[in-house]
């Protein structure tokens, strides 16, 4: 190659490089600026919370998976404030402005919610939790039963969860575990999605849906034959970004999912709904079942051949509708 040419590639190539470095600082720097500016900080008997309210009505507090935080919560519960609920959205420990110290265990972390409700004066409330929300949601109903109204456990771990060998070496599971180039990768993978959803969709499905591939391919077309549900989903990954400010609170949840083991669960009293997918690849369905067993008079809806992220597919409206019907059916009137 000519000395010319070569030095005409190089420069390209180092403008590019600057162009992508520039972008990706730009936009962990956009997204950091909002999130501080989305949550407020509780200075709780146990330590900072970082947390969001929303709405005016009976509390509905969502407690989110791993990896998130309080926006995550925003965005799977931001139609329910026009439903007649307010929304309390937190951090956990751990995750963005919300420091392990004030719960690391997930009993503590049931008592740091307790602390939040205090804070903010908010005496009883519905408990959702969410994937790896769902071990603090229940010992939430457990330690405080006369704060919770009702529970519902949403594609909620119950059991014993370790993430699968081929989950820890697949291109998702290889950036979010991946110290050194976790925000890089999620840059990327928002990047993906933003051009190119269905194929983003498509890596996501294969890590949380067990359906076969033709199965998830059909599964990928429909969800991107509704541009609402596009946009959700494009939302969704974002807020798993930057991941190095969840980075402390999505490596003590892999450590304590580990050490899951719920007794005792007879003694929730409180109304509950559990919901999840059968062919959720991620939280197996089994922890649906284990839950709504061991709960007395616990209602389980099985949404057939859906995957993890329940908020995605034809049946959303459906999930929606009997989740209104439960919470309205056991609304308190001091709620």
């Amino acid at each position: 190659m000519p000395a010319e040419i070569f030095a005409i590639v190089l420069v390209f190539l180092i403008v590019l490089s600057m162009r992508l470095i520039s972008g990706f600082r730009r936009w962990k720097r956009n997204l950091l600026s909002d999130l501080h500016m989305g949550g407020s900080i509780a200075n709780t008997s146990v330590g900072p919370i970082e947390y969001a309210l929303q709405g005016a009505g009976p509390v509905l507090l969502p407690i989110h998976g791993a990896p998130g935080g309080y926006d995550q919560s925003l965005l799977v519960m931001e139609k329910w404030p026009g439903k007649g609920f307010s929304v309390l959205a937190c951090s956990r420990p751990g995750y963005l402005q919300t420091p392990l110290t004030s719960g690391e265990t997930y009993e503590e972390q049931a008592d740091a919610i307790a602390a939040l409700l205090d804070s903010l004066g908010i005496s009883r409330v519905a408990v959702l939790g969410v994937s790896a929300g769902g071990p603090p949601a229940l010992q939430f109903a457990l330690r405080y039963p006369d704060r919770i109204w009702a529970l519902v456990m949403i594609s909620a771990v119950s059991e014993q969860y370790g993430a699968k060998k081929s989950q820890r070496s697949s291109l998702l599971g290889s950036v979010i575990l991946s110290d050194a180039f976790m925000d890089i990768g999620i840059w990327m993978f928002n990047v993906l999605t933003e051009y190119w959803p269905s194929i983003s969709l498509k890596q996501m499905f294969k890590e949380n849906l067990a359906l076969q591939s033709k199965e998830i391919d059909n599964y990928v077309e429909r969800v991107t034959r509704t541009p609402e549900q596009v946009e959700w989903y494009k939302r969704l990954i974002r807020t798993a970004s930057p991941l190095s400010p969840r980075k402390v609170g999505l490596r003590n949840d892999l450590k304590r999912l580990t050490q899951v083991s719920m007794h005792h669960l007879d003694a929730i009293v409180c109304p509950t709904l559990v919901i999840h997918g059968t062919a959720d690849r991620d939280v197996a369905f089994s922890n649906a079942e284990f839950t709504a067993a061991a709960i007395p008079d616990a209602k389980l809806c099985r949404l057939e051949s859906v995957g993890h992220i329940v908020w995605l597919g034809n049946h959303v409206e459906q999930m929606n509708s009997e989740l209104l019907t439960f919470l309205r059916a056991h609304v308190p009137e001091n709620a």
